[in-house]
């Protein structure tokens, strides 16, 4: 009844329709609460929108103004009722259930999008494909985190996420429109229809995939309280349940790798998580998250073997060879429509390999490229990577390299 009290607040004068899909419950539900307020005198009926299904507008009463306030103290979310935690659990473990892995062929496709050494492909795919926690390693610039992205975007299916849930007499969010893309809208025409089908307090939403960079810190592992809104916000690997969470570049966040990794990878071993209330209660909830790492740092500086034991798939992303290089930049070409003289990729590729030292990384054909086609665009002519034009931009890209 609080919350009804809030969304009217909120709405104005809101229909029986309209409260319906703004708390996601059925008809009689709604009709049943209104009845308890009309009775309690903290609302009253406006008019009658439509004649022929009796859909009443309501309106707060002075009385009704009053507690409506007294439960906004409270807490501010006036969005669709929350589920239980029990509920919640329940679904979550049904779900997990009858998931299936994302098919050999369609992580071989995406694969197919990177230049990589067959050894290293066929590493990643039986590592992706598994469902287990991953952890991709190597030098920063050959596609670790590419490869990673475009896994995340090619699940398959759908998961039901709550928009809230409810435990201890606090409300936490958990859908969020940043992250979940929703599958299945809810049709104005339909509502009263699918009534006794569908429970709209849940939203069906692709699966998940929520990436993680440099910008996690301790606050990023649990409920984040709101002290103006008065609620909680899920923290990211509860919104990434049933799908995938990334966490891109490991070891330059703002909480230590030893600590991220503790608080994930032992969640994942025993399949529940235990999240902390600012009252002091903890509730438990399933963790269901196919963990993903990517790092350029030496793995064993991350955590000691305790922790990494733990992360069952450990795959080497290197710096390409000569042919991977020259495939990489003999694509980067034609999609940027660079003209190459007959033999020039092969003379670039001898140049930069020559050097000595580490070998060039893949990002370095992609660098160089944009500088010749800049290049070509000051000159006022069409870009042509021959000799000439690579070694004006080897000497910015390289002297660049060196103060940066």
């Amino acid at each position: 009844t609080d919350l009804t009290l809030k969304i009217m607040h909120y709405s104005g004068t809101p229909s029986s329709a309209q409260l319906m899909r703004r708390q996601g419950l059925g008809q009689n539900m709604v009709q049943q609460i209104l009845a308890a307020l009309q009775q309690e005198r903290l609302c009253e009926v406006m008019s009658q929108s439509d004649l022929f299904t009796g859909n009443y507008r309501y309106r707060l009463s002075e009385r009704g103004i009053t507690r409506a306030s007294e439960a906004l103290e409270r807490t501010r979310y006036a969005g669709p009722v929350p589920v239980t935690a029990e509920q919640y659990a329940e679904v979550m473990r049904a779900q997990q259930a009858r998931r299936e892995t994302v098919a050999p062929d369609r992580i071989k496709a995406i694969l197919s999008e990177s230049v990589l050494a067959p050894e290293v492909a066929d590493a990643v795919a039986r590592a992706l494909y598994s469902g287990q926690t991953t952890m991709l390693y190597g030098p920063s610039g050959n596609g670790k985190t590419s490869i990673l992205e475009r896994y995340s975007h090619s699940l398959e299916g759908g998961v039901l996420v709550p928009y809230a849930i409810y435990a201890y007499g606090q409300v936490i969010r958990v859908f969020d429109p940043s992250i979940h893309e929703v599958l299945e809208e809810v049709d104005d025409n339909n509502t009263m229809k699918d009534e006794a089908k569908l429970d709209r307090r849940w939203v069906l939403v692709r699966r998940p995939a929520v990436l993680l960079g440099s910008e996690i810190g301790p606050e990023s592992l649990d409920l984040a309280y709101d002290p103006q809104a008065r609620f909680y916000q899920a923290p990211p690997h509860v919104k990434a349940q049933g799908g995938v969470l990334i966490a891109d570049d490991l070891g330059r966040q703002r909480t230590s790798p030893r600590e991220l990794m503790t608080r994930w990878l032992i969640s994942v071993e025993r399949c529940w998580d235990s999240l902390g209330l600012i009252t002091g209660e903890k509730l438990t909830i399933p963790f269901d998250v196919q963990l993903l790492f990517a790092t350029n740092q030496p793995v064993e500086h991350l955590a000691d073997d305790a922790l990494l034991r733990r992360i069952l798939y450990k795959v080497e992303i290197p710096n390409p060879g000569q042919e991977e290089f020259a495939e990489i930049l003999r694509q980067l070409c034609r999609q940027r429509n660079v003209h190459t003289p007959e033999g020039a990729i092969e003379r670039v590729v001898a140049r930069l390999f020559s050097q000595g030292g580490e070998p060039p990384r893949a990002a370095y054909a992609r660098d160089l490229l944009q500088v010749v086609i800049e290049g070509a665009a000051y000159d006022e002519r069409e870009p042509v990577l021959d000799e000439d034009s690579f070694e004006r931009a080897y000497r910015l890209f390289t002297s660049q390299r060196a103060t940066g």
